[in-house]
């Protein structure tokens, strides 16, 4: 457990300044671009990041099972980090007649061009070769240097809503930069071997199939705001939605970085043929990330009408109102990052993936049709709790006729009672006669200090496994 414990630590370092970077540059940004020139960016790097998973078809997450499978036979796997690396090229030229065509059909053409350097960094991307092999310092700090780098720069060179194009530019620079910069340190694992075009073709079949589930999660993620600027045909309900989404993702990133670092462990342990390991391992983080995900959700939903109209503005209280409904999206997200990133994706489950994400993505996109125009984009975000429960749901059933994971599910359940307290303590404490911000942070405080408290007086299991850890060292 001492390297998972180790890229544990070293993704929470990447994850605490993903977390204070689009803290600072938020706010900076919902002031100087503005409500619409931010929906159009929203537009525009969404539709990308569908081209992108299209173009790809699975080939990060192929390569990085690949790797954790091969990497005891360096041979091996230096033959399939080229073949692969070889497909991810082929498939970038094809891509990228794809994203002009796509691009000079909108009338963000000029912004699209410009993005186009972060689809190529993007087909650059070798970073899974390093997750893969469970090395998780040298994604850490590319990333980090890219997150901190591109802060620096948006507060140099974004004054107005007319510097939407610079904005663009160094988000796509930042993106091809660190990815190419990676390249340096791959002969630390993998030598450049001659690509075998011969097993292109079986692996690309094993890649599209991978790719289903995650294209599929892609279409259902990114289509909300496609679907909001078609239906309403305005780019500041966008805004609103993708500010909510942003908020959401925050504490999202203490649970969703421990999938990164279980799911090649957990594929290595199933090619090992260790299938009550792995249980083992699902078991634990199941619990975990519900001990988290629960008195986040409660926390999100208290304190999003006091925070969102000191941090953004008065004129985005409609984030928060998004916030709240999009809340219970921390839990489905983290159910859903434990049953298919660290479970069916590692035991090569995919056709439960590919159902899953069907059923999301036809679920979300009737939804979004019927409640959008409605609605607008408290919809949207409807839509998406929706999908995402019914898609929890599915995924559950099924892993639940391999191993007993719903009676762990079920007993989680007490973290939802202990977060419901917590609730209230967060609540009482917005009508305190405080500054904006002050009561943002007393309520942060008390949260935290309420739970641990339940916590103790429950006499969690989890909490005391921790104690004990700490004791030990």
């Amino acid at each position: 457990m001492s390297r998972i414990l180790k890229n544990y630590i070293y993704n929470i370092a990447y994850n605490l300044v993903a977390l204070v970077v689009p803290l600072l540059t938020a706010p900076y940004l919902a002031r100087t671009l503005g409500a619409d020139m931010l929906g159009v960016f929203a537009y525009i790097n969404s539709a990308t990041s569908i081209i992108c998973t299209v173009s790809m078809l699975g080939t990060y997450t192929f390569g990085n099972r690949q790797v954790a499978y091969t990497r005891d036979d360096k041979q091996q796997m230096s033959q399939e980090f080229s073949n692969i690396m070889g497909l991810r090229i082929l498939l970038g030229i094809v891509g990228s007649i794809v994203f002009f065509a796509f691009g000079f059909l909108s009338e963000y053409r000029f912004y699209f061009l410009i993005y186009y350097i972060y689809y190529l960094g993007y087909v650059l991307d070798c970073s899974w070769l390093f997750v893969g092999v469970e090395d998780m310092k040298i994604c850490t700090v590319k990333n980090t240097v890219a997150k901190v780098g591109s802060a620096v720069c948006i507060f140099l060179f974004i004054k107005t809503e007319k510097d939407l194009f610079l904005y663009t530019l160094i988000l796509a620079l930042a993106t091809f930069i660190a990815n190419a910069s990676v390249y340096t340190q791959i002969k630390k694992y993998a030598d450049i071997c001659k690509v075998q075009w011969k097993s292109i073709l079986p692996n690309l079949k094993t890649a599209f199939q991978l790719c289903l589930p995650t294209l599929v999660a892609t279409i259902y993620l990114q289509v909300d705001k496609l679907m909001i600027r078609w239906i309403t045909g305005n780019t500041y309900e966008i805004t609103y939605y993708d500010q909510a989404e942003k908020v959401i993702m925050i504490p999202l990133a203490f649970i969703t970085v421990l999938s990164s670092v279980m799911m090649p462990r957990i594929a290595n342990e199933f090619h090992n043929g260790k299938k009550e390991q792995v249980k083992h391992l699902i078991t634990k983080a199941c619990s975990y990330s519900m001990m988290m995900a629960c008195p986040l959700m409660f926390g999100m939903m208290g304190i999003a009408g006091n925070f969102i109209p000191w941090y953004l503005g008065k004129a985005y209280m409609p984030v928060a109102y998004a916030v709240m409904v999009l809340a219970p999206y921390i839990i489905t997200n983290t159910l859903l990052g434990i049953s298919g990133n660290q479970y069916f994706m590692a035991t090569d489950q995919i056709s439960i993936l590919l159902k899953s994400n069907l059923i999301g993505m036809v679920a979300n996109i009737i939804t979004n049709a019927i409640l959008i125009p409605q609605m607008g984009y408290l919809g949207a975000a409807v839509a998406t709790v929706l999908s995402q429960c019914l898609m929890t749901v599915f995924q559950y059933y099924h892993m639940n006729r391999q191993f007993p994971i719903v009676s762990t599910i079920i007993k989680q359940g007490r973290y939802l009672i202990y977060g419901a307290i917590m609730f209230v303590a967060v609540i009482l404490c917005g009508k305190i006669n405080l500054s904006p911000f002050m009561i943002t942070i007393m309520q942060i405080v008390v949260g935290m200090v309420a739970y641990f408290i339940i916590l103790i007086i429950a006499r969690d299991k989890q909490i005391q496994e921790i104690f004990n850890i700490i004791r030990k060292k």
